[in-house]
């Protein structure tokens, strides 16, 4: 048992796949070709009603009314025809792509599961209007008898089996889709209709038409058996949008993301699926000067490709709209947007078992976004390099004080044996307090003198010298340590300080609780 989802007028619905009321509501016809010479190539009932042909021009289609014209958009057919291919997979995971706009889904096996043939038949049409497809739907033994009922039957058709050639009958002979070496003498004939093909004697018509001809006729009977091909698991799910005013605004953008994003999550939790990895592609337009003289200005296309990662897979759109706006907030276009595509890895979805008497702990996407706006507030690196939000983690390194902040995730190399416990923790300060100090005859400190404040030294335990980085003359580091305890206010206190032997001076490190 196959069925087949059939689009009608399926450029038509793609360019409408935001909007699919306007489908039923209005008259509607898509363009394709080149600018100066752009004609129809689909339309609806309704600019059909309204005298709109394919073949017509621009200026032809534009003359019959109020028909609303759309260009041709291929990233967005092919987007929308795996929309329709996740519409069968919902039925089962074996499935054709037969061509834009149909999809043939094997059935054998499912009716224990989703019922008998129209109980299955009702199920598909209402999942694929739920989706924004309208479409007819046909359940029958073989792919191709069921590809020619759901393109000649309006609504959903259950064809039993031994009834193929009788339900087909009436068809007419263009459902077929001839070649037009084989429709020119079939016309020529008076074969009109499916009954009439398959009445032709067999050897006759093959001396005539070939091995197609005979083909034709086996479908018009519906005696052709054969397996689907598969179609391939997407490893991205893509949805575009071309626009028809570039746009230089962020939140007009951002309600064009919002559409595809959640087109996307649809799609992803179709399949149970999340992701964690989403990139933004932008086609910008730019004007540039390239003949000053003549005083013209050229048109070229640039893009602007932004990455985000999440730390986990999540399915909410919100929480992807949220830092995608936060994101080009921080980095904006530079030019109006003309074109935009999102693309989305897909992942499988983390599940968390939470104590029953542990606190709740916030949600992994939202700290994310909340990692964003802090950097988009305190900027994303400092003068080293350095990220300035996310997690720190220690380099390798045996210069003192040298970390990095790692953007998501925890730090690398973490270990799960537990740290040892130290008597007193070095709080360190960044940046280093410049000092003043008095040393003795050992070239040990004896007073001190930072913040506005000066104490004699009570303790003192070094110095310990370190150094690193000889070989880089911009980079190297040469310094003595020292411990102090020294009474601040009627306090005692302990400090780590140290001189910088390149530059001759004195800093106080650090503090230890």
């Amino acid at each position: 048992m196959f069925g087949c989802i059939y689009a009608p007028d399926f450029p038509v619905q793609a360019a409408l796949h935001g909007d699919p009321t306007l489908f039923r509501s209005s008259a509607v016809a898509v363009l394709d070709g080149p600018e100066s010479l752009l004609k129809v190539i689909a339309c609806n009932d309704l600019a059909r009603s309204a005298g709109v042909g394919i073949g017509m021009t621009k200026i032809q289609a534009e003359s019959c009314g109020e028909v609303m014209l759309k260009k041709r958009e291929s990233a967005l057919e092919d987007s929308v025809q795996a929309a329709l291919l996740d519409c069968g997979r919902n039925f089962s995971p074996l499935l054709e792509s037969t061509a834009p706009g149909i999809v043939i889904v094997d059935l054998n096996g499912t009716e224990r599961l989703l019922g008998p043939a129209p109980e299955i038949g009702k199920q598909m049409a209402e999942y694929c209007r739920t989706s924004g497809f309208e479409v007819n739907i046909c359940v029958a033994a073989n792919p191709d008898t069921a590809w020619c009922a759901a393109r000649g039957f309006t609504g959903i058709t259950i064809i039993a089996p031994g009834e193929e050639a009788a339900r087909l009958a009436r068809l007419p002979i263009s459902v077929l889709q001839p070649p037009e070496e084989i429709l020119e003498p079939l016309n020529g004939w008076g074969i009109s209709n499916f009954a009439a093909l398959a009445a032709l004697p067999p050897i006759a018509l093959t001396e005539r038409l070939g091995q197609p001809g005979l083909y034709l006729q086996r479908v018009a009977r519906g005696e052709v058996r054969r397996g689907l091909i598969p179609v391939e698991v997407a490893t991205v799910f893509t949805e575009s949008a071309e626009l028809e005013e570039p746009l230089e605004l962020l939140e007009p953008l951002c309600f064009i993301l919002n559409q595809l994003l959640e087109e996307v999550m649809k799609r992803l939790k179709a399949r149970s699926l999340a992701t964690d990895h989403i990139q933004l592609d932008l086609i910008l337009e730019v004007h540039s000067d390239c003949e000053i003289s003549a005083q013209r200005s050229c048109l070229r296309v640039a893009e602007n490709k932004r990455t985000l990662k999440l730390p986990v897979p999540t399915q909410d759109r919100k929480v992807l709209l949220k830092l995608m706006q936060l994101d080009l907030a921080a980095h904006p276009p530079q030019s109006p947007v003309r074109s935009v595509r999102v693309q989305a890895f897909p992942a499988r979805i983390r599940a968390a078992q939470g104590g029953l008497f542990q606190p709740l702990a916030p949600e992994a996407a939202q700290l994310e976004i909340t990692l964003a706006r802090l950097r988009a507030v305190a900027g994303e690196t400092d003068s080293k390099g350095r990220c300035r939000v996310g997690f720190p983690a220690v380099a390798d390194s045996y210069r003192p004080d040298n970390f990095q902040v790692m953007p998501s995730g925890g730090k690398p190399g973490d270990s799960s044996e537990p740290a040892a416990q130290l008597p007193l923790a070095l709080r360190r300060f960044r940046p280093v307090i410049p000092a003043r100090v008095e040393v003795g005859a050992d070239d040990s400190p004896v007073w001190i003198g930072f913040s506005r404040k000066k104490a004699r030294v009570v303790h003192v335990s070094g110095r310990w010298r370190a150094s690193g980085e000889w070989w880089d003359t911009a980079d190297q580091w040469l310094r003595d340590e020292w411990d102090l305890q020294l009474t601040m206010d009627g306090t005692p206190a302990l400090y780590r300080i140290f001189h910088d032997l390149v530059s001759r001076r004195w800093f106080v490190e650090g503090m230890y609780d």
